[in-house]
C-alpha cells in the first residue's frame, strides 16, 4: 500500500510565509541595531589596535570581560587627566615668566628724580609772608607771632597728630582775613617751599654740565613741591583737559657709571629751616617711574635720605614686565592688569597709570569724608577743580583718617586674608600696568670734610655744608618679564593629545576613523528609512503581473485524477467516461 508523502500545502500557510518574509526584508533596522553592527567592525578595524580584543569572539568570554575591565580603567584615568589639564587652562589661563636676564639697560628710561628739601617752608619764605599780612593791618598780632602760626601749615603734610586744633581754626581766620575771603593754599605753599634754583648748584648729566633748571622743574609730590628731573607727565594742575597729553621729553640712560648719570650739588640751606618733616637734616630723594606721580602707597617710589657733607650714590636696576598682544582679550580680572590705552576705572581724564589710579582712589575718598582735597595731589580732570583744598580747618578730619589713606588694598583678591579689612581703602578697581618697569636702588655714602676742592666736579669749590647725589646705572643687563597665554591653542593640543597618545595610542587617525564609522551608522540608517517611506507610498497601488500572488503547484496535480487513483489502488466510478 502506497504511503503519500507529498502532500499539498495550505494556500493560507504559503501566503503567511511568503508575507513573513517579504515584511523582513522591508522592516529597517534599528539605530541600535546599526551602531551595534558598526560598532564591531570599528573595533575590529581601528588603528587602536587593543579594541580587537574587544571584538574577537573566537577569545573566551573572561578574557572579553577583563579587556573590557581595562578599557574602562585606562579610559577613565585618560578622561580625568584631560579634565585636569583643562581646567588648568581655564583657571589659570595667563603665566609671567622671565623672558630673559639680559636684557640691555640702555634700552629702558631713566627714573623720575624728586629732591625735596627736608625743610619745607622756607624761613626766609615764611618771614616775608608774616610781613605782609602784619603790614596789611589785618590783625594785632606781631611778625612773630605770625611766624608761630605760620609753622602749623607744616601740618598740611604729615597731618598725623594735631596738637592744638585752636590754633589751625586761628591760623585759618588769619589767611581768610588776609586774602579778602576764601584762599587756595595750593599757591601759598608753592611759595614758602624752598626753591630749585637756591638748593641745586651744580648738575651733570651723562658726562655733560648742565644748567640745573633746564633738567629740573618744580613739581607735586608726595611732599608738596620738589625739585623734579625726568618727570613725564602732564602739569599739576589744568583746568580743561581735552584727553592728549603733553609730548614731554623722557631721557634715556645713554651709559652706565658713576660718570655716566645724573650728578647734582645740592645745597642744605640749613639757616633757611623753618618747618621739619623729619627731625633730620638734608633731603629725601625720591625714584619712581617717569609716568607715574610719585606716591608711596603706589608702591612704585623708593625713598633715599641724602646728608650734607655726604656723597650718596644710588646704583640703579630696573626690572621690565610686559605683556604679549593677546594678553589684551582677556578681562581685567583675569590678566590682573591694565594698558594704557584703556580707559582708567577711576577719576582721572588721562590715560591709565597704576599711580594715578591709587591716587584718584584715595583723593576721593579723603573728599568723601573731609569735604577737600590736600593741596600736594595734582587736578587733571575738571571735576578735580570743583573739589575744595583743604586748609588748616580741615586737619583734625586729615588726622583722624590718615592711617585708612595709608593702608590701601588695590584690586580684589580672594587670597588676600585682609581683604574684608574695614580701617583701610580698598581701590578695587587698580590694577597693576601691563606694561610697566620697576626701579630698585642700592645706596652707600662716603662722608666729606669742608673745606677746598679740586675734583672734576668740584674744581676750585670750596665746600661748606654741601651734599653731593649720584645716580647712575652700573650693570648692563636686566631682567625683563613677560605676561603671556599659559597654553596656546597648539599647545594645548599637543598636550592632550600626548596624554591620550600615552594612554590609548590616540591620534587624528582615530579621530577620522571615528567620524567615518559614525557616519556610515547615519547613512545606513537614513537609508533604511527611506527606502521604507518608498515602499508606503507604494503600497496602494495595483499590482502588475509581476507582482501577482502565486500558488505552488505540487507535480502529482498536474496528473489526471484517474492515474493517481489507480497507483493508490483505489477504483474511479467514472471510468466508463474515459
Amino acid at each position: 500500500m502506497w504511503k503519500e508523502t507529498n502532500k499539498v500545502k495550505p494556500k493560507n500557510d504559503i501566503f503567511t510565509t511568503q508575507a513573513r518574509t517579504k515584511d523582513s526584508e522591508k522592516s529597517p533596522l534599528k539605530l541600535s541595531e546599526i551602531s551595534l553592527k558598526y560598532l564591531k567592525l570599528y573595533c575590529e578595524y581601528s588603528s587602536l589596535n587593543s579594541l580587537k580584543y574587544l571584538a574577537d569572539t573566537q577569545r573566551p568570554w573572561f578574557e572579553r570581560v577583563l579587556w573590557v575591565i581595562i578599557h574602562f580603567l585606562v579610559i577613565s584615568t585618560l578622561v580625568f587627566m584631560v579634565y585636569l589639564s583643562y581646567q588648568e587652562f581655564i583657571l589659570t589661563p595667563l603665566v609671567t615668566s622671565m623672558e630673559t636676564d639680559s636684557y640691555r639697560t640702555t634700552n629702558l628710561n631713566m627714573p623720575g628724580i624728586a629732591i625735596c628739601s627736608i625743610n619745607r617752608i622756607s624761613r626766609q619764605s615764611a618771614t616775608e609772608l608774616a610781613t605782609n599780612i602784619f603790614n596789611a593791618k589785618v590783625t594785632d598780632q606781631s611778625v612773630d607771632e605770625i611766624l608761630d602760626l605760620l609753622t602749623h601749615l607744616g601740618d598740611l603734610y604729615a597731618s598725623t597728630f594735631v596738637m592744638d586744633a585752636s590754633l589751625n581754626v586761628e591760623l585759618h581766620k588769619l589767611l581768610t582775613t588776609y586774602f579778602n575771603g576764601s584762599y587756595d593754599i595750593t599757591d601759598t605753599m608753592k611759595e614758602l617751599t624752598p626753591q630749585c634754583s637756591m638748593m641745586l648748584l651744580k648738575c651733570k648729566l651723562h658726562g655733560v654740565y648742565r644748567n640745573c633748571s633746564e633738567l629740573f622743574t618744580f613739581r607735586k609730590t608726595q611732599d608738596g613741591y620738589c625739585c623734579t628731573f625726568n618727570y613725564a607727565r602732564e602739569s599739576d594742575d589744568i583746568p580743561v583737559m581735552n584727553g592728549t597729553l603733553e609730548s614731554l621729553y623722557i631721557h634715556q640712560i645713554a651709559d652706565l657709571g658713576i660718570e655716566r648719570g645724573l650728578t647734582v650739588v645740592m645745597d642744605p640751606l640749613l639757616d633757611d629751616y623753618f618747618s621739619s618733616i623729619l627731625p633730620i637734616k638734608g633731603w629725601k630723594v625720591i625714584v619712581f617711574n617717569p609716568t607715574d606721580y610719585p606716591d608711596m602707597t603706589t608702591g612704585g617710589v623708593t625713598e633715599i635720605f641724602a646728608t650734607p657733607l655726604s656723597e650718596t650714590f644710588v646704583d640703579i636696576t630696573t626690572t621690565a614686565f610686559i605683556s604679549t598682544e593677546i594678553v589684551h582679550s582677556f578681562s581685567r580680572q583675569k590678566r590682573n592688569c591694565i594698558f594704557s590705552d584703556e580707559d582708567s576705572p577711576m577719576y582721572s581724564d588721562t590715560m591709565y597709570t597704576y599711580s594715578d589710579c591709587i591716587v584718584d582712589c584715595k583723593v576721593y575718598n579723603i573728599q568723601k569724608v573731609c569735604g577737600c582735597r590736600p593741596f600736594f595731589y595734582p587736578r587733571r580732570s575738571k571735576s578735580d577743580w570743583s573739589w575744595r583744598v583743604c586748609n588748616s580747618e580741615d586737619l583734625n578730619c586729615l588726622a583722624k583718617y590718615k592711617s585708612k589713606w595709608l593702608t590701601i588694598f588695590p584690586y580684589d583678591d580672594e587670597g588676600n586674608i585682609f581683604r574684608l579689612e574695614k580701617n583701610a581703602l580698598h581701590c578695587r578697581n587698580c590694577y597693576p600696568a601691563c606694561n610697566d618697569v620697576s626701579y630698585d636702588v642700592f645706596t652707600w655714602k662716603s662722608n666729606m670734610s669742608p673745606g677746598g676742592y679740586n675734583t672734576n666736579l668740584l674744581w676750585n669749590y670750596n665746600v661748606t655744608d654741601e651734599g653731593v647725589l649720584h645716580v647712575y646705572f652700573s650693570k648692563y643687563g636686566t631682567i625683563r618679564l613677560k605676561q603671556d597665554v599659559a597654553f596656546y591653542w597648539y599647545e594645548l593640543m599637543s598636550d592632550i593629545g600626548g596624554i591620550c597618545g600615552v594612554f590609548i595610542g590616540f591620534s587624528f587617525i582615530s579621530i577620522v576613523e571615528i567620524l567615518y564609522f559614525v557616519a556610515l551608522v547615519f547613512r545606513d540608517f537614513l537609508c533604511k528609512t527611506s527606502s521604507l517611506k518608498e515602499d508606503n507610498n507604494h503600497k496602494d497601488e495595483i499590482p502588475s503581473v509581476q507582482s501577482q500572488i502565486t500558488q505552488e503547484i505540487y507535480w502529482k496535480e498536474l496528473f489526471p485524477r484517474s492515474w493517481r487513483s489507480a497507483k493508490y489502488g483505489k477504483v474511479s466510478n467514472n471510468r466508463a467516461r474515459y
